[in-house]
């Protein structure tokens, strides 16, 4: 259940002290509800194939997602629509913000016996 501030006795986030607000952002960036390997495959595809920023982004990685969204899921596939954060590993957060933000795109997997992949990734690619 969601709670506004003041509703728990008067705590809010203004009080909150620093390190419990960083653990709860990381937290809640973390949970995206995915099964592990259905998350790492995403993450591994988009790393292989994703462009973002016009192809300004060399070295691409999904920094946590912000919202999961599972369209279809049947025993052959996977469809999720998914919005993340994104960086990059090589143009660092302090090149003033390039390389650094929100998107969203479609992904389908393949579920086999060996696990899952991504067979599909929607927006602009690589090479």
């Amino acid at each position: 259940m969601c709670r506004c501030p003041g509703e728990h006795g008067g705590h809010t986030l203004r009080n909150t002290p620093l390190p419990g607000l960083l653990a709860l952002v990381l937290v809640a960036g973390c949970a995206s509800g995915l099964p592990s390997d259905t998350e790492r495959a995403i993450e591994t595809h988009y790393a292989a194939h994703a462009s973002e920023e016009g192809g300004r982004c060399p070295a691409l990685f999904i920094d946590g997602f912000t919202r999961v969204e599972v369209v279809e899921d049947s025993p052959q596939r996977q469809v999720v629509d998914a919005r993340y954060l994104y960086g990059d590993r090589i143009k660092d957060r302090n090149d003033g913000g390039e390389c650094v933000g929100y998107n969203g795109r479609r992904f389908t997997l393949a579920k086999t016996d060996a696990g899952v992949e991504v067979v599909e990734m929607s927006g602009p690619k690589r090479g």
